[in-house]
């Protein structure tokens, strides 16, 4: 899942051959912006099948690839 959301980020956000660190601050490196970040939930909804609700967007569960593959996993156990 984490490979997933990286090559989604890069092919679709970044949209250049990059290198991302699944643990690299998405948010505080410039990687994903607000437009990116709405990209990135609809991929996310769509791809497994999940409801995410405003409340979830947090820096908690959205700030590094490892932290968002977490929550979408979590999302999935219920």
């Amino acid at each position: 899942m984490k490979e997933a959301i990286k090559q989604y980020i890069i092919e679709n956000i970044i949209r250049e051959k990059v290198e991302i660190d699944l643990n690299i601050s998405l948010l505080d490196e410039g990687i994903i912006d607000s437009l990116g970040y709405l990209k990135l939930i609809s991929f996310l909804e769509k791809q497994y099948d999940i409801s995410i609700d405003l409340g979830e967007i947090d820096i908690e569960n959205f700030d590094t690839i490892i932290k968002i593959a977490k929550f979408v996993e979590n999302k999935l156990d219920k």
